[in-house]
């Protein structure tokens, strides 16, 4: 039977640096693993805006069962070779949709 999940993503979130009783303390990156399929686009009529309001290509979609994580900034799938900037999230009741 197929595996309707196969890829394991490691997803990149960053945490800004803050102000803390008038400190600085420096921001984090933190990397966790989810699970989910990876299929490319290959056309260039899938264009999504990224957070910063910019139109982008697609080259590729993840789609997974975990909820959107605030402050994801790239993606890596080892297996097929895959380290890319995050454009957008799309969050749905059953899953979500990571556009890169």
């Amino acid at each position: 039977m197929v595996k309707r999940y196969p890829h394991i993503a490691k997803i990149t979130i960053q945490t800004p640096g803050q102000l803390i009783n008038g400190e600085w303390v420096e921001g984090s990156d933190q990397v966790i693993e989810i699970a989910g399929r990876y299929d490319p686009v290959n056309t260039n009529n899938v264009i999504r805006q990224n957070s910063a309001g910019d139109e982008v290509i697609v080259r590729g979609e993840f789609y997974t069962k975990h909820e959107k994580i605030t402050g994801a900034v790239s993606i890596e799938i080892a297996e097929l070779g895959i380290n890319r900037t995050i454009i957008c999230w799309w969050p749905y009741q059953s899953h979500s949709v990571v556009s890169v």
